[in-house]
């Protein structure tokens, strides 16, 4: 079985460098993450940049709430992405929708090509589009790298079964990030009940990355490796 990716989700610089040293092999760069998850100022990015060598994406989320943008608030995500872009990020996570839950085609269209060389990821609005397979096929056709999902569920072991027929869906055409309290207690079961190759999670302890939380998950995806 070959490597199972693990991203972890961080905020601050020692996130970063516990998540690499607990084996991660891909972050994501936000703030505030009790709040799900916003956009990261640049200077913490070149920070991060600078304190660890992983893969690194940047979070598009101008506020709190909901996913539906008005077009200032889309404006704001474009200018952002324009300060990231020169400085490199391996991709970035953004999830706009209508107001009747579907992709909004056009505001993900115009973050897509301001992606440029770099991945783009649909984040977990994904769980809120009411047709989950048709989202899939419209994110395919827009040239999004991957999917985040939960399966619309608090966790990834209660959304499994959807994770899994996003999966289907996807059929190697899009990448299927699995996500929702993932850990080391959790991660083989929401691999086999999923289908997925990668798993995303915070690994937090006491509102910080834990590189022992983050360990313990490598250690259990490459136990599965080695089977």
């Amino acid at each position: 079985m070959s490597r199972v990716l693990l991203e972890v989700c961080v905020e601050t610089v020692a996130d970063a460098v516990a998540a690499e040293r607990g084996g991660a092999d891909r972050l994501e760069l936000c703030s505030a993450l009790d709040l799900g998850g916003l956009t990261p100022t640049l200077g913490m990015y070149l920070a991060v940049r600078e304190a660890v060598r992983l893969p690194l994406l940047v979070m598009l989320r101008p506020r709190p709430g909901g996913f539906v943008y008005t077009a200032d608030e889309l404006e704001v995500m474009l200018r952002d992405q324009e300060l990231f872009r020169p400085h490199h990020p391996d991709g970035f996570v953004f999830g706009p929708l209508l107001p009747d839950g579907r992709v909004d085609r056009e505001a993900t269209a115009r973050l897509w090509a301001g992606c440029g060389e770099s991945e783009s990821v649909f984040h977990r609005a994904f769980d809120e589009t009411p047709v989950p397979d048709r989202s899939v096929d419209e994110l395919v056709e827009l040239n999004v790298t991957r999917i985040l999902t939960s399966g619309g569920a608090e966790t990834a072991v209660i959304g499994a079964e959807r994770i899994a027929r996003t999966v289907r869906a996807a059929a190697g055409r899009i990448q299927v990030l699995a996500c929702g309290k993932v850990s080391a207690a959790t991660a083989s079961h929401v691999l086999t009940a999923t289908g997925c190759d990668q798993l995303h999670g915070a690994f937090r302890v006491n509102g910080r990355t834990s590189e022992g939380a983050v360990a313990a998950a490598r250690r259990v995806l490459d136990q599965r490796a080695d089977v």
